[in-house]
């Protein structure tokens, strides 16, 4: 087993829903923010929530499936990589981007319920899309996913 791994798992919810396009060459790609939150004592004792956004990034059919499934405010379980670019913008200023390439999803409840109250509704758990090695997209390049492709009930 190889120890140096680069693998996330995020369980959040979603900032705006999905935006979704599809690429020259009819790639498919789904990018969302996704806010996760922890909390912690100061060294008053006093509890502070702390809230962190991730940009998430979704190829192919599961892509397809985030822009179908999605919405503002779904509760999500994330699981891929961390991928680190970088782009010249239109103004020639030179910009880093940290996002997580998503290679698997499961929805986990509605927009506005508690976790524990979403026993009453599907769990769907997807894979990425293997095929979409996209050379010429730095943030899918080389991305190693596994493909589960079931839905179940929870």
């Amino acid at each position: 087993m190889n120890a140096l791994r680069n693998k996330v798992q995020l369980i959040g919810r979603l900032g705006q829903d999905p935006e979704f396009r599809t690429l020259e060459g009819g790639k498919k790609v789904a990018r969302f923010n996704l806010a996760t939150n922890e909390s912690y004592k100061n060294s008053e004792g006093a509890r502070i929530d702390e809230t962190t956004w991730h940009s998430i990034v979704v190829w192919n059919g599961l892509a397809e499936l985030t822009s179908k499934y999605l919405t503002k405010g779904k509760e999500v379980c994330i699981e891929g990589r961390i991928s680190y670019r970088s782009y010249t913008d239109k103004n020639g200023i030179q910009r880093n981007v940290t996002e997580i390439v998503a290679s698997d999803m499961v929805m986990l409840g509605s927009g506005s319920r508690p976790r524990n109250m979403i026993n009453d509704e599907p769990v769907v758990d997807v894979a990425g899309d293997p095929s979409a090695g996209m050379a010429d997209e730095p943030a899918e390049a080389g991305a190693s996913t596994r493909r589960s492709g079931r839905a179940r009930e929870k």
